[in-house]
């Protein structure tokens, strides 16, 4: 039987779509949002950082306007920007005549007013903003700042995403969602299901392009450089704060979401829920030769998944 898990998680970009929805008296939970993002489906091995991403080549803003769609909404985005002219600034600007705005990614390096900022350079994070003056930007940071403000300087420099690898183009945002259907549960379960088979195909077809290592070879791999400490100091890091203990939460709320409509995706992530807790333990500890053995079974877990999906 699995247990509900309710708490802290990093779902900044859920977290900050919820706030946007709910602006406009639409009150939809984060866990549904982060599941249909889909950015918690497949893995991809990142040779530089000695480590696999648990998102495939997908990208958190690309997800953001999926679960858009899929929940029955439109929102207004901003085009291709450039600092040249203060374009970003005078953009947030006009859309927050109409309202709050979700903007993202933001490398957390320059968030001034999260005390931690000075050791977060190169980590993407969303947040909510909801007003803005002469001289600074207010937000509300679903990390745990609820109406803090940023410098302008601070935000463009952070908005750049110049160290951000999972993003399509610096300077996004979602704004002035508006409802143009009302998808049945069932119906948006459906169109989840075929994005999830869509997300694996394409992460396939992008890693024989490209000659990259993805899903459960991405795993394995990961499995081995673990097991022989070829492990960078940030990937050591990304294990014990962050990785493993947010695979376990989106595993978690995909297999509860599904658990209806599609039961046996819904055991396998299940069962990647636990492992992903397990892999978290053991990094926490060091105990590297245990973490290797977990990543293993993650690898054999995610073949489950991606035949399940593309039988």
């Amino acid at each position: 039987m699995m247990v509900s898990y309710i708490g802290n998680g990093a779902y900044c970009y859920a977290n900050s779509t919820a706030m946007l929805l709910e602006s406009i008296g639409e009150r939809i939970s984060p866990s549904v949002i982060e599941v249909l993002t889909g950015v918690g489906f497949g893995a991809v091995w990142e040779e530089s950082q000695q480590a696999a991403w648990f998102n495939g080549d997908h990208t958190p803003d690309a997800g953001i306007d999926n679960a858009l769609k899929l929940l029955g909404f439109t929102a207004v985005g901003s085009p291709p920007l450039s600092e040249e002219d203060g374009a970003p600034l005078a953009a947030l600007r006009e859309a927050l005549s109409q309202g709050p705005v979700v903007i993202g990614p933001l490398d957390m390096g320059m968030l001034t007013y999260n005390p931690n900022h000075s050791y977060l350079g190169g980590c993407d994070h969303y947040v909510l903003a909801h007003r803005m003056d002469d001289q600074f930007i207010y937000i509300h940071d679903p990390g745990g700042y609820p109406h803090v403000k940023l410098s302008h300087a601070s935000l463009i420099e952070a908005w750049k995403a110049e160290n951000i690898q999972w993003k399509r183009r610096p300077y996004r945002m979602w704004a002035q969602p508006t409802r143009i259907n009302h998808p049945s549960l069932q119906e948006i379960r459906e169109q989840a299901m075929k994005y999830y088979r869509n997300l694996y195909s394409r992460t396939i077809e992008w890693a024989a392009r490209n000659g990259r290592i993805v899903n459960a070879a991405a795993i394995r791999v990961f499995a081995d450089a673990v097991s022989k400490g070829d492990m960078t100091p940030d990937s050591i890091g990304n294990m014990k704060h962050f990785l493993f203990q947010l695979g376990a939460r989106r595993a978690m709320d995909t297999a509860d979401f599904l658990k209806d409509f599609a039961p046996a995706l819904s055991e396998l992530k299940a069962r990647q829920a636990v492992v992903f807790g397990e892999c978290h333990t053991h990094a926490a500890h060091e105990d590297w030769s245990m973490l290797s053995q977990a990543l293993n079974r993650l690898a054999a877990i995610e073949e489950e998944i991606v035949e399940e999906l593309l039988r």
